[in-house]
């Protein structure tokens, strides 16, 4: 990731430039229109390098434009399930929104994954929010993944299910 789209995006997570604004600067200072195609294939790229700096570009990018987020399902359950980046949570959150069937079980996986970097985490979020979006999705497979992670040898994460299943008057 160059140092200027790295300046633009820091100013962004610090809420000094709207995301219409990082949106403009970006697209000037890699001189191209941004479109799904090219987030598609920024994640693609990082995948291939193992770039976690193309991850959090991309993230960043899905984040901030009006873009058609189905594009690149696919990609996003691909990259969910790799460990060397630092973007889980937000990649659950985009699935959570799309509520795509498609992503069952990448998000019934993850949420029985460990990542060192969550080691501070003792409440489990990623998989908590995995297993709201698997609640969202609210397919009959969706609801058996919820029902394998009720029962759960860990506690907060059989709670979490639990509390989906419920919720639904199942």
């Amino acid at each position: 990731m160059k140092n200027s789209i790295k300046t633009i995006i820091s100013r962004l997570y610090k809420n000094t430039i709207s995301k219409d604004s990082f949106i403009e600067k970006y697209e000037q200072e890699e001189e191209i229109n941004i479109d799904e195609l090219y987030i598609k294939n920024l994640i693609k790229k990082g995948i291939e390098n193992k770039s976690a700096s193309d991850i959090e570009e991309a993230i960043v990018l899905i984040y901030s434009g009006n873009f058609d987020n189905h594009e690149y399902i696919e990609e996003l359950c691909k990259i969910l399930l790799e460990s060397w980046h630092f973007k889980h949570e937000d990649i659950v959150r985009i699935l959570h929104d799309l509520r795509d069937p498609s992503t069952v079980d990448c998000l019934y996986k993850v949420a029985e994954m460990h990542f060192d970097y969550l080691d501070y985490d003792d409440t489990y979020q990623l998989a908590r929010k995995s297993i709201k979006a698997l609640s969202a999705i609210d397919s009959h497979e969706a609801i058996n993944k919820l029902h394998l992670l009720s029962n759960s040898k860990i506690s907060l994460i059989s709670d979490y299910a639990k509390k989906e299943i419920k919720s639904k008057g199942l």
